[in-house]
């Protein structure tokens, strides 16, 4: 697709690098040619997010614990670390 500024991106090439994260159990993209930016939902895998938050939080998260793990979605700490893993991710599989 074509964004505002004329740039041309390939959505699913950008679902792809992220789907492949261990955190992710699905990625979608999502473009509007009027805008100059895309939107991103990364959907966790519950274990693997699980892992992440506890690595992050440095305190035992439980995978079972779907309503604690949904509170972790919000938490900025979560967010921000996986903010970069994301960005670390992008800067070896994509251009710009």
């Amino acid at each position: 697709m074509k964004l505002a500024q004329g740039e041309y991106v390939a959505l699913e090439k950008i679902e792809d690098v992220y789907s492949r994260i261990p955190i992710a159990m699905q990625a979608f993209v999502h473009g509007n040619g009027l805008k100059s930016y895309l939107i991103g939902v990364i959907v966790p895998d519950p274990m693997q997010f699980a892992a992440f938050a506890s690595r992050v939080l440095e305190r035992r998260v439980d995978a079972a614990d779907l309503q604690a793990l949904k509170e972790l979605c919000r938490d900025p700490r979560i967010a921000d670390s996986l903010v970069v893993e994301l960005n670390g991710v992008a800067a070896k599989s994509l251009k710009g």
